[in-house]
C-alpha cells in the first residue's frame, strides 16, 4: 500500500535492496579458435597481462588473438577457447644423419620431410647439395634449413653441433651417410608438458618416483616457456623436528642461464607431507580440467592451481617419509630411432653448486634443443638415464648438502597438428583449411575441434558470455562450424553472435546472398574485410571484420550501454583499422543495408566506420536492431542471474516484492540511461493464482518498449521567395 501524506514536509523512506549485490558479475565475450599456446579447456581472463601470459604474445598467426587483443582493450573479461589439433600426424621416414671415423660413429643431426618430401634421399646423397668445401654443420643447417615449409626436399629436426665428428663431416677420413628411421608416429592430441618423473634420493639402494611438473598449456611453445628448479633441499627431521624434509620449489624463464637467472615464481619450504599446509599440492596447486568430445569438462585433482605456469602431476602418495626430490628419471629420445637408439647423442647434464642449478645443460649445449619437442610414440629413452643429486653427473651430493640444486626442463608437449599444414588466411582460406584447420565438413578434424568448445559453451550455467566470435570460421566456406555456433547462441538465449559470412575477396552480392539464408536475431554479419596494423610486428595484415568487432561492441558497451548501437561516428570507429578492401558506393551501401549485413565505410577524415546496426532477422521488428537484441539479453541476464537467490524460498507476497525491488530499481535506471520508453513488472496475485503457486511456480511478466535508434535522419529544405515570412 502507498503511504499516504498530507501537509507538507520532507519524508524518507528505506528499501533494503543490499541483495543487489549478489548480482551478475562482469560478463564477457567468448572468443573460439586457434592460438600459439595455452590451455585447451574455455578459460576466463581478465586483463590483457593475463591473456599474454596464458596464450602468448600476439602476432598475426592466427586472427583469433588479434580479436582479443582488441577486445579487451575496451573490456575487462574474455573466455577463450582454444581450438588445438585432435588427430595428429605422423612423419614420414625421417633421416639420421650419422659420422664415422674409423672405430668412431656419432650422429650429426636428424632431417624431417618437408612438404615437398625427401623424395627418396639416403646414404650418403643427403651430402650432395651441400658444398664440398664445407666443414662445419652449419653448412649442414644452410643447406636444408629448419623450416617445415621450406623448399628443400628435408629441414633439420635437430643437429648436434657438439658430437666429436660434427665439424669434420666432409673430410677426407670421415665417411658420411644417412640411417632411413621408421616413421615417426605423433597420431596424439594436443596436450600439455610433462617433466621427467621427479625422483628422491636413494633409499636403501631404491630410488623413488615423487611427482611429475605438467605445464597449465598445452603444445609445442608449452615444452620452452619455463623450467623448474629444485634448491634447499632439507632431510626430514630436520626442520621443526618433523618426519619429512622441506625444499624449494622454482619456476624459470625458460630462456635465462644460470648467471642471469630470471624467477618467476618461488614456493618455499615445501613438503610430501599430505598433512602439512606446505604440501606441494597444496601450495602449488594439482587440479586439471579436460574437455570431451560432447563439450563436458572433467576435473581431477583436489588443489586449486596458485601457479599461473604449473601443476602438480602423478603424485606418488607413499613414498618413503624421508624421501625429497634429488634428481629425476630419464628424458625421452625426440625421435623413435629404433634399434639406433644408441647413435642419438644422449642429454648432457652440469654439475650442481652452490652458483649454478645441476639437470640439463640448457646454458651451453644447443644438442639437448632436440630433446624439448613433441615425442613420438614409442621413443623409449635411449642411452639417457636417471639424473641425480647423489650420483656423478650431479655431484654425489647428500641431502642437506650446500649446492644441492637441480634443473629440469618439459617435454611432450603437443599441437596435436602436423608442422607441414601450412596456415590460411585471408584470400587463401578455403574450407579445408582456415588458419590450418579443416573445417570442410562436420566430420573434419577442424570441426570436431571447434564443436568440443561450442558443446562446452552451450552450458550456460558454467560459461556466462554475451558475446560469441569465431575469427576466420566464414559461413560461405565453413557452414558447419557457422551453424553450429547459432544452434548454440539460439539455445542458450543470452549472448550475441558476431558472424563472418565472406571470404576476403566476395562481393556485396555474395555477402547479401549468404545473409539472406540465415533468419536470427542472435547474429549479425559486416562486410567487407579491413586492412590493420599488427601493432606487435608493425606489419599491415588483411582481417575479417569479427578480429575488430568486438572492440568496437567493448568500445561501444563502455562508453554507453549495450542497448545503444555500436555503429556511427560516435561509437562505431574501428580502432587501428587502415583501410577496407571495398570502398562501398551509396548504391552498394544500400543492397547491403537492405540485405541486413552492415557497412564497413571509409570517411575520408573520419576513419573507418560500422555504419548499420542490423541483426539477421527477416521479419520487421524491434529485434531486427543489434541495440535492441542487446538491451534484452542484458536485461534477461541480469534479471535471471539475480533472481537465482530467490530459487527455494518461500512463494510469498515477501519474495515477490524483494523480485520487484531488483527489477524495478534496475530497469529504471536503464530508462534512465536512455535504453527504454517505459516498462513495467508484475509479479503479483494476478499472475500467481492457487494452481500456478501450487505448481511451485512463482511467475512475473515484465513489459518492455525499447528505445529505438535515429538511422535515417531526414530534414527538408525548403526555399521561399523573397519576403516570405518564417513565422510560424
Amino acid at each position: 500500500m502507498a503511504e499516504k501524506i498530507v501537509s507538507p514536509g520532507v519524508f524518507t523512506k528505506e528499501n533494503d535492496l543490499s541483495f543487489l549485490q549478489q548480482g551478475v558479475a562482469e560478463i564477457g565475450a567468448a572468443f573460439i579458435g586457434p592460438f600459439k599456446e595455452g590451455p585447451l579447456v574455455p578459460t576466463i581472463v581478465n586483463s590483457q597481462a593475463e591473456f599474454v601470459n596464458l596464450f602468448g604474445t600476439v602476432d598475426d598467426t592466427y586472427y583469433t588473438p588479434l580479436a582479443v587483443q582488441s577486445y579487451l582493450r575496451e573490456a575487462g573479461t574474455a573466455t577463450i577457447c582454444r581450438v588445438a589439433g585432435l588427430d595428429g600426424y605422423t612423419a614420414g621416414k625421417p633421416l639420421l644423419l650419422v659420422a664415422t671415423s674409423g672405430s668412431i660413429t656419432s650422429s650429426v643431426g636428424v632431417l624431417f620431410s618437408t612438404a615437398e618430401g625427401i623424395n627418396g634421399l639416403s646414404g650418403s646423397s643427403v651430402y650432395t647439395n651441400i658444398s664440398s668445401s664445407a666443414v662445419e654443420l652449419k653448412d649442414v643447417v644452410g643447406t636444408y634449413g629448419k623450416n617445415p615449409m621450406g623448399q628443400s626436399d628435408a629441414y633439420v629436426y635437430g643437429y648436434f653441433e657438439n658430437t666429436s665428428l660434427a665439424s669434420k663431416i666432409l673430410t677426407s677420413n670421415v665417411s658420411q651417410s644417412a640411417i632411413v628411421l621408421g616413421t615417426q608416429d605423433f597420431t596424439i592430441a594436443a596436450q600439455e608438458a610433462l617433466t621427467p618423473m621427479i625422483q628422491s634420493q636413494l633409499i636403501s639402494g631404491e630410488r623413488f618416483d615423487l611427482f611429475q611438473f605438467e605445464t597449465l598449456g598445452a603444445g609445442n611453445a608449452a615444452n620452452t616457456k619455463v623450467k623448474i628448479g629444485i634448491t634447499n633441499i632439507k632431510a626430514a627431521g630436520s626442520v621443526n623436528g618433523t618426519d619429512y624434509g622441506t625444499f624449494t620449489v622454482v619456476v624459470r624463464d625458460f630462456n635465462d642461464t644460470n648467471k642471469k637467472k630470471v624467477v618467476l615464481e618461488t614456493y618455499s619450504n615445501l613438503t610430501l607431507d599430505p598433512n602439512s599446509p606446505n604440501y606441494i599440492a597444496r601450495v602449488i596447486g594439482d587440479r586439471k580440467l579436460t574437455i570431451g568430445d560432447d563439450g563436458k569438462i572433467t576435473e581431477s585433482g583436489d588443489w586449486v592451481n596458485n601457479s599461473k605456469y604449473i601443476r602438480i602431476s602423478n603424485l606418488n602418495e607413499v613414498a618413503p617419509v624421508q624421501a625429497v626430490p634429488f634428481g629425476h628419471g630419464a628424458y625421452q629420445l625426440p625421435v623413435n630411432a629404433g634399434a639406433h637408439d644408441e647413435l642419438i647423442p644422449a642429454v648432457t647434464f652440469i654439475t650442481s653448486s652452490a652458483t649454478q642449478y645441476g639437470g640439463i645443460d640448457l646454458d651451453n649445449n644447443n644438442d639437448n634443443a632436440i630433446y624439448l619437442k613433441p615425442i613420438p610414440a614409442g621413443a623409449g629413452n635411449g642411452v639417457n638415464g636417471a639424473f641425480g643429486l647423489d650420483t656423478s653427473d650431479g655431484g654425489e651430493y647428500s641431502v642437506g648438502d650446500t649446492g644441492t640444486q637441480f634443473v629440469v626442463a618439459f617435454q611432450e608437449g603437443f599441437d596435436g597438428m602436423s608442422p607441414l599444414t601450412p596456415i590460411y588466411k585471408g584470400a587463401d582460406i578455403i574450407p579445408g583449411n582456415s588458419q590450418g584447420f579443416d573445417l570442410t565438413n562436420s566430420s573434419s578434424e577442424g570441426t570436431r575441434a571447434y564443436a568440443k568448445h561450442i558443446a562446452a559453451l552451450s552450458n550456460a550455467d558454467e560459461w556466462d558470455i554475451n558475446m560469441v566470435v569465431t575469427p576466420g570460421v566464414i559461413r560461405r566456406l565453413h557452414s558447419s562450424v557457422v551453424t553450429s555456433v547459432l544452434d548454440m547462441v539460439e539455445q542458450r538465449n543470452d549472448c550475441f553472435y558476431i558472424m563472418d559470412t565472406t571470404a576476403a575477396g566476395d562481393s556485396v552480392e555474395t555477402a547479401t546472398g549468404q545473409a539472406n539464408s540465415v533468419d536470427s536475431n542472435m547474429v549479425a554479419t559486416y562486410y567487407p574485410w579491413i586492412k590493420t596494423v599488427d601493432v606487435n610486428t608493425n606489419k599491415l595484415i588483411t582481417v575479417p571484420p569479427s578480429v575488430l568487432l568486438p572492440g568496437v561492441f567493448a568500445a561501444n558497451d563502455r562508453v554507453a550501454a549495450e542497448w545503444f548501437a555500436p555503429a556511427g561516428l560516435n561509437r562505431g570507429g574501428l580502432t587501428g583499422a587502415v583501410s577496407v578492401l571495398n570502398r562501398l558506393t551509396q548504391s552498394e551501401k544500400d543492397e547491403l543495408y537492405e540485405g541486413k549485413v552492415n557497412p564497413i565505410v571509409q570517411f575520408p577524415g573520419q576513419g573507418i566506420v560500422v555504419f548499420g546496426q542490423k541483426t539477421l532477422q527477416d521479419k520487421p521488428s524491434a529485434l531486427d536492431r543489434i541495440n535492441v537484441r542487446r538491451l534484452l539479453l542484458t536485461v534477461r541476464k541480469y534479471i535471471a542471474s539475480t533472481s537465482r537467490y530467490l530459487v527455494f524460498e518461500q512463494n510469498t507476497s515477501t519474495t515477490r516484492n524483494r523480485f520487484l525491488n531488483i527489477a524495478n530499481p534496475y530497469l529504471e535506471s536503464i530508462q534512465q540511461r536512455q535504453g527504454l520508453y517505459a516498462f513495467k513488472v508484475v509479479m503479483d496475485e494476478s499472475n500467481n493464482t492457487p494452481d500456478v503457486i501450487d505448481r511451485n511456480i512463482m511467475k512475473g511478466s515484465i513489459y518492455l518498449q525499447p528505445t529505438k535508434t535515429a538511422e535515417f535522419i531526414q530534414i527538408d529544405f525548403n526555399i521561399l521567395p523573397t519576403g516570405a515570412s518564417f513565422n510560424g
